[in-house]
C-alpha cells in the first residue's frame, strides 16, 4: 500500500491501534486467549479500548513467517475499512508497528460455520432452518461483494470456505478474511483477474486452478462446496474416508447423479428437510460447482433460490421452527397475528358488489372435455399441485373484484385447497398471451407470487395462482375498523420485515428477471401463511390497457402507462409503500386524497416524530428513533421527482440491510 492509500484509511471508519494497546488487550499475546489458528498466524480474543468503551474483539496477528505478507494485510485492511454490510465481518481497526501486522475484528461469539458444522457437539440449535438462514446470509454477503460496494468495483473473495464464515450471537453469517481478495469491474461479467493461484484445496475452482484466471464464478464454486458442507455435515476434504470420497464436491455431485441424494444428507437433518426443499437446495449446490464457469449462477441468483428453498421448507411445516411453535417472523413478528382474509374485500377498489358462491360467470356445470369444448389447453407450471380444467370450471367460487379488463375470483377446488383465478377480458392473440404467461410461469421467489397455471380457449383466457390467505399490506393501513377485522400486532419489526421482503422481491424482478412491475402498490402486496409479503400481479398489466393516471395516487409523476414503465417508477412505488408503513397513511384516493410524498416532504425532519410518523410507532417502548429516521430518509430518496435522483432497488436493499446491522 502506498502512502496516499494509507492516509486515506485515516479518513475512514477504521482505528489504528498502537502495539501497546494490542498487548494489553491480548495480555501480551497470552496463549490462553487464542481462539483460532491458520497459515497466517493466530487469532486472540481480547477487550480493547475504543473511545470510552472496552469492546470484545477478535485480534488477528500475522506471523512473521506467514504466507500472507504485507500486501495481503493491507488489502484486507483497505477493503474492510470501506465495506459495510450486515453479512460481512466488521473491521474495528489495525496495527502496523515495527514488524507487527495485526487486524482487529468485531468478535463473533459463536465462532465459525466450520466449527458449528463439524466440531461442536450436537445440540437442538443444529436445525435445517437455521442452516438455511446462515447460508442465505453468507450468500447475501458474497453478492454484496460481487456486485459493487459504492466504487463500481466488485470484489472477488478468493478464499470462501466455512472457516471464513463467522456467526454472531444470533447465528447471522458474516463473511471474513479478505487477505486474498481481488478487485474486479462489476460491469464486465466475464472479466477475469490473472493471479497466482491461492486459496484452499477442497474449495478451489478447478478452472481457476488450471488457468490462473480468477472470476466471481470461482467464489460461486467455493460457496457451492459450503452448501454441500451444510447439507452433508462433512468437511470439504476428509482423508479419513475412502479415497474416492476425499473431496466433498466430487463425491456429492457423483452421488446425486446416481440418484442417491437422500443418502448424502447429514443424519442429524434427515427428519427435518422437506422433499421439495431438499431438491431445490441440492439443485442450487450442484449448479454452483458446475464444471463450466459460465453455467454457474451469479450470487444474486443463488440468494433468490436459497430464499425459495427456505420458503418451501417453512411452508412444509409452518407452525414449527427448531421443534417449537413459531413465534417470530423476521426479528420480532408477533405471534398474535391472526388471519384477516375478510379484509380483502375492504381493501379492493371495485364498483361491483361481492357476491356469494357460484358467480364466476364461466360455463359452470359443463363437465365436458375442455379441449374439445373450447379448443383450448390448460398448462401447469411446477407448482406442486394439479387440477383439470373441468375441475376448475365446475368449482364453487366467489367473486372478489374486477374491472372491464379483468375479474378476479377465488375457486374452491377441494377442502382447504383454493386458487385465485384471474379472467382476462381484453382481446389478446394466443401468441402474445402464451409468450407472456410462459415467462411469468418461470418466476420463483418467496416474495413474488408465481403463476400456477394458465388456460387459453375459445372465449376464455385464465391465469391461476395459489390462494394467499392473509390480506394485503394496504389492509393494515386503513384508517377505520372493518366488521370482523381481527387484531394484529403491526409493530416496527413487522413493518421493517415487510419493507425488506417487498424490496427483495423487487430486486429479484429487476436484477435477475429483468422485469419491471409497473403498478406496484400496497394493495397488491399480500401476506402468505407466515406473514411474509408477496408481490402480486407481476405481468398481468401487460395483458390489459394501463390504469388511467387519475385512478392512481401512488405512482411516479412520469408514469404514463405500464408499457413505458421503468425500474425508476417501481422504486418510486416502493418508496410510497415505505411512506405508508412509516406514517400509517393510506394512499387510496377515496380514503386519503393527499399526495403522501409531497406531504411528507413539506414537513421538516425535526418535526417528523410529532407530525409524520405513525402514532402507533411512537407508542412502542423501543429505541427505534434513529432507524425510523434513516428509513424515512431512504423512502424520500425513492420518491424524488427526478427519476435519475432515485436509488436503484439494489441500493435500497443494501441500505436497508445496513440499517439493520
Amino acid at each position: 500500500m502506498n502512502d496516499s492509500q494509507k492516509q486515506s484509511l485515516q479518513t475512514q471508519v477504521c482505528q489504528r491501534f498502537s502495539l501497546s494497546e494490542i498487548q494489553i488487550a491480548t495480555q501480551d499475546f497470552n496463549e490462553h486467549l487464542v481462539i483460532g489458528r491458520g497459515g497466517f498466524g493466530k487469532v486472540y480474543k481480547g477487550a480493547i479500548k475504543i473511545g470510552l468503551n472496552d469492546v470484545v474483539a477478535a485480534i488477528k496477528r500475522l506471523h512473521v513467517d506467514s504466507c500472507q505478507g504485507a500486501s495481503e494485510f493491507w488489502a484486507e485492511v483497505e477493503m474492510l475499512s470501506r465495506l459495510r454490510h450486515c453479512n460481512l465481518a466488521s473491521l474495528l481497526g489495525y496495527c502496523n508497528e515495527g514488524e507487527e501486522m495485526i487486524v482487529v475484528y468485531e468478535y463473533m461469539p459463536l465462532g465459525t460455520l466450520e466449527s458449528f458444522l463439524h466440531k461442536k457437539p450436537v445440540t437442538s440449535s443444529h436445525s435445517w432452518l437455521l442452516l438455511l438462514k446462515i447460508c442465505i446470509g453468507a450468500a447475501r454477503g458474497l453478492d454484496y461483494l460481487h456486485t459493487g460496494t459504492g466504487t463500481k468495483q466488485g470484489i472477488i473473495h478468493r478464499d470462501v470456505k466455512s472457516s471464513n464464515i463467522l456467526l454472531d450471537e444470533n447465528y447471522a453469517a458474516k463473511i471474513s478474511d479478505f487477505g486474498l481478495a481481488k478487485v474486479s469491474p462489476t460491469n464486465q461479467t466475464h472479466t477475469y483477474v490473472s493471479t497466482g493461484v491461492k486459496g484452499t484445496f477442497g474449495y478451489m475452482d478447478p478452472r481457476y486452478f488450471y488457468t490462473s484466471k480468477l472470476t466471481r464464478k470461482s467464489d460461486v464454486y467455493a460457496f457451492g462446496v459450503v452448501l454441500f458442507e451444510a447439507l452433508c455435515g462433512r468437511p470439504a476434504v476428509d482423508t479419513s474416508l475412502e479415497e474416492e470420497k476425499w473431496g466433498l464436491a466430487a463425491w456429492a455431485q457423483s452421488s446425486i447423479k446416481d440418484g442417491k441424494l437422500s443418502q448424502i444428507v447429514d443424519s442429524r437433518l434427515k427428519d427435518q428437510i422437506s422433499t421439495n426443499c431438499l431438491k431445490e437446495f441440492a439443485q442450487i449446490a450442484v449448479s454452483c460447482i458446475h464444471a463450466h464457469a459460465n453455467q454457474r449462477p451469479i450470487m444474486s441468483e443463488v440468494v433468490a433460490k436459497l430464499e425459495l428453498a427456505l420458503s418451501l421448507q417453512e411452508k412444509s411445516d409452518p407452525c414449527a421452527e427448531n421443534g417449537k411453535v413459531r413465534k417470530k417472523v423476521g426479528s420480532s413478528f408477533s405471534s398474535k397475528v391472526t388471519k384477516f382474509s375478510k379484509l380483502i374485500r375492504a381493501c379492493v377498489a371495485t364498483s361491483e358488489r361481492i357476491d356469494e358462491v357460484n358467480k364466476l360467470g364461466l360455463k359452470l356445470g359443463s363437465k365436458v372435455d375442455a379441449d374439445s369444448e373450447y379448443g383450448g389447453q390448460l398448462v401447469h407450471f411446477d407448482s406442486g399441485f394439479d387440477f383439470t380444467i373441468s375441475e376448475l370450471l365446475t368449482a364453487s367460487n366467489k367473486y372478489l373484484n374486477g374491472n372491464r379488463y379483468c375479474r378476479t375470483y377465488v375457486a374452491y377446488l377441494a377442502e382447504d385447497f383454493q386458487v385465485i383465478v384471474k379472467r382476462i377480458l381484453t382481446e389478446l392473440s394466443r401468441k402474445k398471451f402464451v409468450s407472456i404467461v410462459s415467462s411469468l410461469g418461470k418466476l420463483r421467489h418467496p416474495n413474488v407470487l408465481n403463476l400456477t397455471a394458465y388456460y387459453w380457449g375459445r372465449g376464455e383466457t385464465l391465469c391461476v395462482y395459489k390462494f394467499i390467505p392473509n390480506g394485503t399490506v394496504a389492509c393494515l393501513i386503513l384508517p377505520f375498523e372493518t366488521e370482523g377485522r381481527p387484531m394484529i400486532t403491526f409493530d416496527w419489526a413487522t413493518r421493517m420485515h415487510t419493507i425488506l421482503g417487498i424490496t427483495r422481491g423487487l430486486f429479484y424482478l429487476h436484477n435477475q428477471e429483468k422485469i419491471v412491475h409497473g403498478e406496484l402498490k400496497s394493495g397488491i402486496v399480500l401476506f402468505d401463511e407466515l406473514y411474509n409479503p408477496v408481490i402480486c400481479n407481476v405481468g398481468i398489466s401487460w395483458l390489459m390497457p394501463a390504469t388511467p393516471r387519475r385512478f392512481r395516487n401512488n405512482c411516479a409523476p412520469e408514469f404514463t402507462g405500464v408499457a413505458n414503465a421503468t425500474t425508476e417508477i417501481d422504486v418510486y412505488s416502493l418508496g410510497v409503500i415505505m411512506l405508508e408503513l412509516l406514517t400509517g397513511q393510506s394512499t387510496y384516493i377515496g380514503i386519503n386524497p393527499i399526495d403522501l410524498p409531497s406531504w411528507v416532504k413539506s414537513i421538516p425532519a425535526e418535526k417528523w416524530f410529532d407530525q409524520v410518523f405513525d402514532e402507533k410507532l411512537m407508542q412502542e417502548n423501543s429505541n427505534n428513533g434513529n432507524v425510523l429516521v434513516k428509513v424515512m430518509a431512504l423512502a424520500l430518496q425513492c420518491v424524488e421527482y427526478n427519476p435519475k435522483a432515485r436509488p436503484t432497488v439494489k441500493d435500497v436493499l443494501w441500505t436497508l440491510e445496513e440499517i439493520q446491522v
